[in-house]
């Protein structure tokens, strides 16, 4: 028996101290990408996110300002409102896009906030007529 353990020492395949390491060196340079890719979605799931946001602010208020009656819009001011990072503003320009008082009313919704340091918009913009 001891001579048949010796031939399977022999013969044995294996890997070796530097084949391991080498694999470990690959395998961490794969999950540092990972790593850093995850970092990414996250960032990029945010923005899309904060862009959502903004949009749906704008059109929860253009349609409040739409559903009135167009006296009501004529006569409604400036105004604006903040929610969260959000800032929501809202203007009516009566006898727009023409002044010819042809009766229409332009309507204009604008979603600001700041992400990162970087400033973001987003603008509805409606016309009401008679």
């Amino acid at each position: 028996m001891g001579k048949l353990q010796g031939r399977r020492r022999k013969n044995q395949k294996g890997f070796t101290l530097l084949e391991f390491l080498i694999a470990v060196v690959i395998l961490s340079v794969g999950l540092l990408g990972m790593g850093s890719l995850t970092g990414a979605m996250v960032n990029f799931n945010r923005v899309a996110y904060n862009s959502t946001k903004a949009v749906t602010l704008a059109e929860e208020k253009m349609e409040e300002v739409r559903s009135l009656n167009y006296q009501s819009i004529e006569s409604l001011t400036s105004g604006s409102d903040t929610e969260s990072i959000f800032t929501r503003s809202w203007a009516v320009a009566a006898d727009t896009p023409n002044t010819s008082n042809d009766g229409m009313t332009t309507i204009t919704v604008t979603v600001a906030w700041t992400w990162k340091g970087n400033s973001k918009n987003i603008e509805l913009k409606s016309i009401v007529g008679r």
